[in-house]
């Protein structure tokens, strides 16, 4: 470590005397500062940084252009609803942007997302630059959103380019051009005020050195250097002999650093502040660690390591932070502290490791049954228990002496958790009467009569009327629409059908059609036969069960025999458990149970539903 050493930020007479010229006309940035955008306050930051993005747009064309990535799809695929609206989505738009209440932010944009931001840094095909300063004449200056680095190209120049060649030093000589990409500059104060410049504000935070640097380690990429030799700078070791022109290059060049060097250093960008406080006795908190946010570039570390536990990251007492797009610096322990915190906590803090599916183990089909059941029996045991007190587990008498019924796997299997499900099927009012010896052939006719009161039949006739709607003329190259709740509806609806008359038929009749029809194609008066059809049918079912009862009293007769007697043996029974116990309570919630369960309680419920039902088929299905 002895052979570091901090240097300043000199590198010939014109670059110093450019950045003094460009410190002093800097230091009148608060003269320059022009009208606050929020109106102090009555405008949101949000849509005062929007209607200040485009000097030719307001900020609702410009939302409109944020927004219009939301809203693509393919190129046939429309809403039918708006494309039947021509204005439609531009009133959607608009009322989303809320012109009425500036002080609320649109939808899905707000100026304290960083995302927010990129995102409409990319639609506008410019960078946003964000400052962060105290009201007070600037005083305190920093950086509060600043995304440049990964934005800016560097390439090195073509081959005979100025007369010079590519050499891996050419690099070096690079144009200013390089740095004049189309970018927006915002100073935010702790007030809330928000105030646009003409040109980059850099050099106020420089006029000292920055919180989380250390002292006198802070450099300035002169106009002939790339990012690694500012590094090397910043240092005080060798510079390297191949390009690096990007914070990308950089991150991708670590490997080969730490072979020229052969010391460890950790490499971050600060690209954004997440203090966000609106009171000015809270603007101090801002220079906590955990209020800046670092984007790890890499770790400049011996190639083939694979860990954070190889790496020993707390044992690296380097490094270095690139900031303000030509700025770098050595952090404070404080911050190199969170830096590490940051970096272990993140997905990118581990190389990914050979995969051996030679070593995977098999599981067996049987065995993962076994562990599923077992799993699910646990499972259930547990909701019992949170339930109430657990029930004891009946489990089947073993009356066979073979290795299978004695095994594990019949324990497991023939429990009342056990894996298998119990086989049932369905039992209609025909095979309940069949099993009960009651199949007869009056009672099997009264059945059939059953079934025919319960269906009818019903047809709709419509007439097709043109809908004369005729979709929107794509504005300005075409606005597409959005897709609602992942569905698409192919072209546009030209026709509409409307039901004008209502035909019905079932058994009560005596095979006579009933029909409804409108008295015109009004929508009153499809309405007024929509209800009138209704009616009838309710009407209709009322007299069908009347009917079915009637038929069905044989039926029900024999149902109440067995009932009856049901209920009469399990009172004597409860009779003579009180002669022994009185105080026995009977259980008529678990006999009530036991009748439906049993074979002439099913016919009840089966006949009952079927004496209720009143089903109405149409031709179309």
């Amino acid at each position: 470590m002895s052979t570091l050493r901090p240097l300043s930020a000199t590198g010939g007479e014109e670059e110093e005397e450019e950045e003094r010229n460009q410190i002093h006309r800097a230091d009148q940035a608060w003269t320059r500062k022009g009208r606050d955008l929020t109106e102090n306050g009555k405008i949101c930051l949000s849509k005062a940084l929007l209607s200040s993005c485009d000097p030719t747009r307001t900020g609702q064309e410009v939302y409109a252009e944020y927004f219009f990535p939301f809203t693509l799809v393919d190129e046939d695929s429309n809403l039918s609803c708006l494309k039947a609206r021509p204005n439609q989505e531009r009133k959607i738009r608009n009322t989303m942007y809320n012109l009425k209440e500036p002080s609320k932010d649109p939808a899905y944009f707000n100026f304290t997302s960083h995302t927010d931001l990129n995102r409409l840094a990319k639609a506008i095909k410019k960078d946003i630059v964000v400052y962060y300063a105290h009201d007070d004449g600037f005083k305190i200056f920093e950086i509060y959103h600043d995304f440049r680095g990964f934005s800016q190209k560097c390439p090195p120049p073509a081959a005979g380019e100025d007369g010079l060649s590519m050499a891996p030093h050419s690099i070096r000589h690079r144009s200013k051009k390089i740095f004049s990409a189309p970018c927006l500059y915002y100073v935010l104060t702790v007030k809330r005020k928000l105030y646009k410049f003409e040109q980059s504000l850099d050099r106020v935070f420089m006029a000292e050195t920055y919180f989380f640097a250390k002292p006198e380690t802070s450099q300035f990429m002169w106009w002939k250097e790339d990012y690694g030799g500012m590094l090397s700078r910043t240092l005080g070791l060798p510079a390297p002999e191949f390009p690096i022109p990007t914070l990308l290059d950089l991150a991708f060049s670590v490997d080969r650093l730490y072979e020229l060097w052969k010391v460890k250093i950790i490499l971050v960008t600060f690209c954004k502040s997440n203090f966000n406080q609106k009171e000015v006795r809270n603007f101090s908190r801002r220079l906590q660690p955990r209020f800046s946010y670092f984007f790890n570039l890499g770790i400049v570390a011996p190639p083939g390591s694979r860990s954070v536990s190889e790496l020993d990251l707390d044992g690296i007492e380097l490094a270095v932070c690139f900031y303000g797009q030509r700025y770098a610096c050595i952090l404070q322990d404080e911050f190199r502290r969170e830096v590490i915190n940051q970096y272990k906590s993140s997905s990118r803090r581990d190389k990914p490791s050979g995969n051996n599916f030679a070593s995977i183990p098999i599981v067996s089909l049987e065995e993962r049954r076994l562990a599923l059941a077992k799993l699910d029996a646990e499972k259930k045991a547990r909701k019992r228990k949170l339930r109430g007190a657990e029930k004891p587990a009946y489990k089947r008498v073993k009356v066979c002496d073979c290795s299978t019924c004695r095994s594990d796997a019949f324990d497991l299997n023939m429990n009342v958790d056990g894996p298998e499900r119990l086989c049932s099927y369905y039992l209609d009012v025909s095979d309940l009467l069949q099993l009960l010896g009651a199949d007869t052939e009056t009672n099997l006719v009264a059945v059939e009569e059953l079934c025919k009161l319960s269906v009818a039949a019903m047809d709709i006739e419509s007439m097709t009327l043109s809908v004369n709607l005729e979709p929107p003329v794509r504005e300005g190259g075409g606005l597409n629409y959005s897709v609602v709740d992942g569905a698409r509806l192919e072209g546009h609806f030209k026709k509409v059908q409307k039901p004008i008359m209502i035909a019905h038929l079932d058994e009560l009749d005596l095979g006579c059609v009933k029909v409804f029809q409108a008295s015109s194609d009004a929508e009153e008066s499809i309405y007024q036969m929509m209800r009138d059809y209704w009616a009838h049918v309710q009407e209709l079912r009322n007299r069908a069960k009347r009917e079915k009862l009637k038929i069905a009293e044989p039926l029900l007769a024999l149902i109440a025999d067995y009932k009856n007697a049901h209920f009469e043996v399990y009172s004597r029974w409860v009779d003579q458990q009180r002669l022994t116990n009185p105080v026995f309570e009977s259980d008529m919630t678990g006999i009530t149970k036991a009748w439906m369960s049993s074979f002439p309680g099913q016919l009840e419920r089966r006949l009952l539903k079927l004496i209720t039902e009143y089903t109405v088929f149409s031709f179309y299905g």
